[in-house]
């Protein structure tokens, strides 16, 4: 049994291989960035002696980012079933390691409280330590798969797997199936188990508290001034810049040939670990224009998940997004929209 339960976690944790999207659970963070989860599911129980029916329960959590790699979490599970009548519950309360974007390890404790009415199953609270594993891999650029995996004190076990769709950002919505085993008495355990739904979102962090806002552009050359402006002062934005990174139509990850323009970047942010660097989004004008400001999001955190990933403090990078606002070039050529198609990124002075 206990080696089957390590299977089901390197299967859960080999998940985190592939890339990601951005829908819950979370296995990244941002600094103080706040994760509030509402769900419901129809929850079943069962031990060697009898079973129950399902009932609806109310789900709630709330995870708070400590910092770009850890984050605490806590998670209110419904588990009453009726017929007979279980009014059980489980509270946890975890520490969250991010080891990538697409995977994480977290340990903590989770107080099970059994209770029926009657003796028929006993009533029992379990206060469990436990350790786990979140995996998710990405089916599109919204849709991931995603497993959860956890073993504990008093023969306990979880796992849950699903889908989660990004709709946006901060917002999304995810469905699953959910499984969890643990002592009840000396010679048997109680299973609950039951599909569950739910919506989470996201709000503060390091993104939201220290997006840019360019500086005013400054104040027009008389029209009798003919000469042409240096290069380095045709964008509004002030700061030193870097590199440009490129990006296919309507893609949020960055084309292959990209791949010395990303390493540079890191490279330059790892040299310069006392300078704050600028991720500025851009799409070209394809598309409508709320469309393409998702894009030029996406697109920035894409870039700024791989610097992270690759040894880069979250709080070194700062992040504005202009979708089809601030062209490079011509958007009526596609060569001209192919240099649209970017993350610049610059050392803030």
């Amino acid at each position: 049994m206990m080696k089957k339960k390590l299977l089901v976690l390197a299967a859960i944790a080999a998940l985190g291989t592939a890339g990601s999207a951005w829908a819950a659970p979370q296995t990244t963070f941002e600094e103080g960035q706040t994760q509030i989860d509402l769900a419901a599911s129809n929850v079943k129980a069962s031990t060697n002696r009898r079973s129950t029916d399902d009932k609806w329960n109310f789900n709630g959590g709330l995870t708070y980012g400590l910092s770009d790699r850890w984050g605490v979490q806590y998670n209110y599970y419904g588990l009453k079933t009726k017929s007979p009548s279980l009014d059980s519950n489980s509270q946890e309360v975890n520490a969250i390691y991010s080891l990538d974007q697409n995977l994480a390890v977290y340990a903590g404790w989770n107080r099970i409280h059994n209770s029926l009415d009657g003796n028929y199953f006993g009533s029992k609270t379990n206060n469990v330590a436990q350790i786990g594993v979140i995996a998710k891999a990405n089916l599109t650029d919204k849709l991931d798969v995603y497993g959860k995996a956890a073993l504990g004190t008093q023969k306990t076990s979880l796992w849950e797997a699903g889908l989660g769709y990004s709709i946006t950002q901060d917002l999304d919505v995810n469905a699953g199936y959910r499984y969890l085993n643990t002592k009840l008495t000396n010679n048997d355990n109680i299973s609950y188990k039951g599909f569950i739904a739910g919506v989470s979102y996201r709000f503060g962090g390091s993104t939201e508290s220290r997006s840019y806002e360019p500086a005013p552009a400054p104040t027009p050359a008389p029209v009798y001034e003919a000469a042409p402006v240096p290069a380095a002062e045709t964008h509004e934005y002030k700061d030193y810049y870097v590199n440009s990174i490129h990006f296919d139509t309507d893609v949020d990850t960055p084309k292959a040939s990209e791949q010395a323009n990303l390493d540079q970047f890191v490279s330059t942010a790892k040299d310069n670990p006392n300078n704050t660097l600028k991720l500025v989004g851009n799409t070209d004008s394809q598309g409508n224009s709320a469309y393409n400001q998702d894009l030029s999001q996406r697109r920035v955190n894409n870039v700024k998940n791989y610097a992270v990933n690759h040894g880069v403090s979250a709080s070194q990078l700062v992040t504005a997004f202009r979708g089809e606002n601030d062209p490079a070039s011509t958007n009526n050529t596609e060569e001209g929209r192919a240099d649209n198609r970017r993350v610049d990124v610059y050392i803030v002075k």
